[in-house]
């Protein structure tokens, strides 16, 4: 968890999309719908932060024909596994052109823009593009509040954003150090991520107020990882990354963290809290 490795990304993605919320969902939805027509025929999506692309293969399927999608990442080896995953993903792809690909699949045609940037300093030229949403998967827990003050004043268009840790993490049975690893955690989560000191916890509800604060109507749903099927490559990857962040923060003696651990391996569930959000204003 905070690694943005390939393989990390491919085993979250399908705990990620049962997570998402419904509601928050519907909401986005039905709005771009009174905004494009009932067909959605033709919209327009700057993702951002796309990772391999997971954030696309959620919602593509829920919008119209002859979509036009920009997925932005900073990291090269991530828009290669994105662009070799949607083009695996689709059930035909009709080109490839460098970075643009136009894609069919069960219902729409769509083409995909794979573009390099920097989200710490390319933020207003990647906010003037003309498109009918921003939506971006696992982002807004990463940056700062300098910097989600920057966003909310660029943005023009409608957004959707999913899947911010939220800092609430339990497991079943219960272990006694479970407190005190979430904790560190959680102030591992706070650490510059490359933007400023990152929200972390705290991102679903200031972004809230921030957009808010800018005139937007903001909808608010959680959207928790839900892991019963243990142990799994997912959740044996998942803990592991927690300890890690635990043992950078300091404060638990090594062999009691290797303790709990090894108790999390063959734990009978795991929920991790995370926030959804749309944002739109007329």
């Amino acid at each position: 968890m905070g690694e943005f490795s390939a393989q990390w990304l491919s085993l979250r993605e399908p705990v990620d999309h049962a997570a998402r919320s419904q509601h928050v969902c519907q909401v986005m939805l039905q709005d771009l719908r009174q905004r494009k027509g009932q067909t959605l025929n033709g919209v327009r999506v700057l993702d951002l932060g796309c990772g391999s692309g997971s954030n696309l293969r959620a919602l593509a399927p829920l919008l119209g024909e002859n979509q036009h999608w920009t997925l932005v990442d900073y990291d090269d080896d991530l828009l290669k596994a994105a662009s070799q995953a949607l083009q695996d993903w689709a059930q035909a792809v009709i080109s490839v052109d460098g970075q643009t690909l136009v894609l069919r699949q069960s219902g729409f045609t769509m083409t995909v823009i794979l573009r390099r940037a920097d989200l710490s300093q390319d933020l207003s030229a990647l906010m003037a593009l003309p498109v009918d949403l921003v939506t971006a998967s696992a982002l807004f827990d990463l940056v700062s509040s300098k910097w989600v003050a920057q966003f909310a004043a660029a943005l023009q268009a409608p957004l959707y954003a999913v899947l911010s840790f939220d800092g609430q993490m339990s497991w079943e049975p219960e272990h006694g150090l479970d407190a005190s690893v979430v904790q560190a955690f959680c102030t591992h989560q706070q650490q510059d991520k490359g933007f400023g000191q990152a929200l972390g916890p705290n991102s679903g509800s200031y972004l809230a107020r921030a957009l808010g604060a800018k005139g937007f109507e903001v909808t608010c749903d959680k959207s928790p990882w839900d892991v019963q099927s243990l142990p799994s490559a997912f959740h044996d990857m998942l803990i592991d990354g927690i300890a890690s962040a635990a043992t950078d923060i300091g404060g638990i003696e090594p062999d009691v963290l290797d303790q709990w651990l090894q108790s999390r391996r063959v734990a009978q569930r795991c929920i991790i809290g995370h926030d959804d959000l749309y944002a739109t204003r007329n």
